[in-house]
């Protein structure tokens, strides 16, 4: 008889995350930085912050991050291109913003109709039928 010893729990345990790290992460994640220019911008020294990426809840809170900003880039991106169409200074990005998005919406720009027809032919010659040969000498009779 063998008697099994209840696993005890582990205890979960707080760990945390600087700002200025959570910071890094956010501007690592949202606009793609490297990690050494990421730290600059957060205010820390680019090796604690190389450090740290190497930790487990770090990189677990930059993959969160990262899966969320892929999750709405579509959305992220409508918006923005909506924001163009309706804010931009420039007429052809407002025109070009607001053919996109009424696209997306399922509504087709107007299209210039032009229809292209070919046309192929093929010769295959002349046909001539066989016939027999005539003689066309003349004859004695039909000179006079």
């Amino acid at each position: 008889m063998t008697d099994k010893v209840p696993a005890i729990p582990k205890k979960k345990t707080r760990v945390r995350i600087s700002d200025e790290m959570r910071q890094c992460v956010e501007l690592m994640a949202a606009e793609g930085l490297p990690v050494r220019m990421a730290a600059e911008r957060a205010g820390l020294v680019a090796d604690t912050a190389v450090r740290n990426m190497r930790k487990p809840h770090v990189l677990k809170l930059f993959n969160q991050r990262v899966k969320e900003v892929r999750d709405n880039a579509s959305q992220a991106a409508y918006m923005r291109i909506n924001h163009l169409s309706l804010a931009s200074t420039n007429e052809r990005v407002k025109l070009d913003a607001s053919k996109w998005v009424a696209g997306v919406d399922g509504i087709s720009p107007v299209q210039k109709v032009q229809g292209n027809h070919f046309h192929s032919h093929e010769f295959g010659g002349f046909g001539y039928p066989d016939l027999e040969p005539i003689d066309v000498t003349p004859e004695d009779d039909d000179i006079l």
